[in-house]
């Protein structure tokens, strides 16, 4: 979860929570009992406590979603490509002669899967001397 998004959710509850308080004090203004105070510190318990919550529930579903896309991008892939990818983002970063290596595929197999997850923008590539440096995508690392 970026700062940025985290940031726009509580200044959201903030704008809506005080938005509700002034117009409950408003209408309740001629009441006995109601001060400024009262309303005001009423509005910022609703504030922290509206915050702590809409910042939990946004962070489940950031992740309930991120998990769920990359369900969903497995699912539509070869055994293959699936197997490559759980190599990949199990080492987080590997040279593509190593994981050639480990999962005993030939040199065409290999580069064909790999451009075939690039495609899905599941890895990056990046080239590394002679062979490539891979790398899982934002969405795919864990």
């Amino acid at each position: 979860m970026e700062f940025r998004e985290l940031l726009n959710v509580v200044v959201l509850i903030v704008v809506l929570q005080t938005g509700l308080g002034v117009v409950l004090y408003s209408l309740m203004s001629g009441t006995p009992g109601v001060s400024f105070f009262s309303v005001g510190l009423s509005i910022i318990f609703l504030v922290a406590v509206s915050s702590v919550i809409g910042v939990i529930l946004y962070w489940l579903v950031r992740r309930y979603m991120k998990e769920r896309a990359i369900r969903t991008a497995i699912m539509t892939m070869s055994d293959d490509e699936q197997k490559v990818l759980r190599e990949i983002m199990q080492h987080k970063e590997i040279r593509q002669d190593d994981l050639r290596k480990e999962l005993d595929f030939s040199k065409s197999k290999l580069s064909a899967l790999l451009n075939n997850l690039e495609d899905k923008n599941a890895i990056k590539k990046s080239r590394y001397k002679r062979t490539n440096l891979l790398k899982p995508t934002e969405q795919f690392q864990q």
